[in-house]
């Protein structure tokens, strides 16, 4: 079997292991009981620690896709351990296409921008730069918590946004998903863990919370929760945490108003739970104001707040860092659990984000990037006005998502789009109880703004029919 680890990709390595495996194993390339490779010498293959895949073949094990035989290895579990569900399938069939680059493809599947947006050229500069100043210093391994001085610029950097934090409660993580992965750790215990998620949501927080957590849902509304519902669960049970996506919704791009920020804070304090915010796209506001995070109402001492941070869709899928801001009382233990995952995370790339943010490029950039997103989001709009058939549900004022509802089943309608060379994602990926079967999630940032025209063209004329 041929594995492969894509540099470009924004999911950290032994993400990428993992899901080449559950595929493999879903699909049937690899047979029950068959034998996986060792860990020293899948190590050795792709050239990675020994603990990336100690982690991968854990996951692997703690989804009942394989079992550990000691002394032996491991091997294919049972097939009647496991079960791919139809709501996972369009995720799993576009693993095989990474970025989906192919021109025959139109994209408006991704939630990563296109490579041609990635500064390469500037990333070549200072990647020198950092060779050039600190050697080798740079390739071995570094401090768990981070790069010490990118902890610092980091945090003078926040400020800005009237995040203030000291650099000693900054984690640097290898991506959004590790931060989610070591915060469901945390929490854990002999009981699992109760957890509140949006509906709907990121996919693959779902996916790292559902097994590992008692998985609750509320409905989003435009402006964010009912905080009436919310707090009667609060009444009836100890929730540990909740996750969100405040600004720029990943599907819906709904934005959380201030008056129920202010609101959610102060009921994390009233009923003694914690937040984890992923702020993944405030930067991409295409009005006059970015958005307020829950992190900027966080009062310091009083701290509800875990705020992540991903530069992967900022710069590029390959700089593999995100960050947490975590509650002072949290991050000894943040750390530990942090190093028992994944002992370093690249200090090429940690003192570059450095670099870029002190010489005012990585602002630049990003402001490059809200002027073309924007005419790509109003362009999208304006063509589907044009479809009778779809309901836009929310005009976002920024992110990379549009949330479609439609007059017929979302999974079915994203088929027939496929095979006419586009590609979308159906609603039902994005909850945990099957709920938003006529809907699809439509990402404008990929395709250029020819591509947007005609892929909108073919989607009338599929619901035309």
């Amino acid at each position: 079997m041929k594995i492969e680890l894509d540099k470009s990709d924004q999911k950290s390595y032994y993400i990428q292991i993992y899901n080449f495996f559950k595929k493999s194993i879903l699909s049937g390339e690899l047979k029950e009981g068959e034998k996986l490779y060792s860990i020293r010498h899948l190590a050795k293959k792709l050239q990675v620690n020994q603990n990336t895949i100690i982690q991968s073949y854990e996951l692997l094990e703690q989804k009942g896709l394989i079992v550990k035989i000691v002394g032996k290895g491991c091997f294919v579990n049972k097939s009647s351990n496991f079960k791919l569900t139809n709501k996972e399938v369009p995720l799993i069939e576009t693993f095989k296409y990474g970025q989906l680059n192919s021109e025959e493809i139109i994209n408006f599947y991704n939630g990563t921008p296109k490579y041609t947006y990635f500064p390469v050229e500037e990333y070549k500069k200072i990647f020198n730069e950092v060779l050039e100043k600190y050697g080798g210093e740079v390739l071995q391994y570094q401090n768990v918590q981070g790069d010490e001085e990118l902890r610092k610029v980091l945090a003078e950097n926040f400020e800005k946004d009237d995040i203030f934090v000291s650099e000693k409660n900054i984690q640097v993580t290898s991506g959004t998903q590790q931060a989610l992965d070591i915060l469901i750790r945390l929490f854990s215990k002999e009981i699992k863990p109760t957890v509140v998620i949006s509906n709907p949501t990121y996919p693959n927080a779902i996916n790292i919370f559902k097994e590992s957590s008692v998985l609750k849902s509320i409905d989003s509304e435009i402006d964010g929760w009912n905080l009436e519902t919310f707090e009667s669960i609060l009444k009836e049970e100890k929730i540990d945490f909740i996750y969100l996506v405040t600004n720029f919704q990943n599907p819906t791009g709904f934005t959380w108003s201030l008056e129920k920020k202010e609101r959610l804070i102060e009921l994390s304090k009233k009923y003694d739970f914690y937040i984890v915010e992923d702020d993944s796209f405030s930067d991409f506001y295409y009005q006059d104001k970015k958005p307020e995070s829950l992190k900027s109402l966080d009062k310091i001492g009083e701290e509800r707040v875990f705020y992540i941070k991903t530069y992967s869709k900022i710069l590029m899928p390959g700089i593999g860092l995100a960050i947490m801001l975590v509650p002072p009382k949290f991050i000894d233990k943040i750390l530990l659990i942090k190093y028992g995952l994944d002992t370093t995370t690249s200090g090429v790339n940690q003192k570059i984000l450095k670099i870029f943010i002190e010489n005012g490029k990585l602002e630049e950039h990003i402001s490059f990037l809200r002027k073309a997103f924007k005419e790509k989001l109003e362009l999208t709009l304006k063509k589907l006005k044009t479809v009778k058939q779809i309901k836009i549900i929310n005009i976002p004022k920024g992110g990379f998502f549009i949330w479609l509802e439609l007059k017929k089943d979302g999974e079915e309608f994203c088929k027939e789009c496929k095979k006419m060379g586009v590609e979308l994602l159906p609603g039902t990926v994005f909850s945990i109880d099957g709920k938003n079967k006529n809907k699809i999630r439509l990402s404008f940032i990929s395709p250029n703004l020819n591509e947007i025209v005609k892929g909108i063209d073919v989607i009338k004329s599929i619901l035309s029919v």
